[in-house]
This record gives C-alpha cells, sequence and structure tokens, in this order.
C-alpha cells in the first residue's frame, strides 16, 4: 500500500469521508471502517468488494486486522 502524509485538513474530513478529498482506496478504507465498527457481524458484500477492487487479498485482511485491533483499543480504554 501506498502511504500518503495526512495533514490535519484531512482529518478533519473524515467524518464526511465520501465527498471528501480522499482517494477512491482511502474512502473504501473509511467506508469499510464505518461499517465494521458499526456492526462487525454483518458488513456488506458491497463493502468488501470495494475494498476487494483497490487492495489484494492480503492487504484487505491486513486492513481489516488493523481497523479491529484499533476498534477494540479504543473499546479497552474506555472500558472502566
Amino acid at each position: 500500500m501506498r502511504a500518503r502524509t495526512k495533514t490535519e485538513a484531512d482529518l478533519a474530513q473524515v467524518e464526511g469521508y465520501a465527498t471528501a478529498d480522499f482517494t477512491g482506496a482511502e474512502k473504501a478504507v473509511l467506508r469499510f471502517t464505518e461499517a465494521f465498527y458499526h456492526d462487525h457481524r454483518s458488513v456488506a458484500d458491497d463493502v468488501w468488494d470495494e475494498l476487494k477492487r483497490h487492495y489484494t487479498g492480503p492487504e484487505v485482511l491486513e486492513i481489516a486486522w488493523t481497523v479491529a485491533t484499533y476498534i477494540m483499543f479504543g473499546k479497552l480504554i474506555s472500558t472502566r
């Protein structure tokens, strides 16, 4: 995967990623992240298909693992 330097302006656009100035591949990851966060058991097929259009099988697995890990850490940190 090609890394892109993120700026504060990029980060401010994440919530409205669908219409923001992100690449198609970046939007696919953000869409997956949103779907996975809301219900990891029922990410729609079209969300997976969009990821697969931009990334290889191993890359999709890495993205899913990374997203799951960050979500888990976030939930763990906020646990009392």
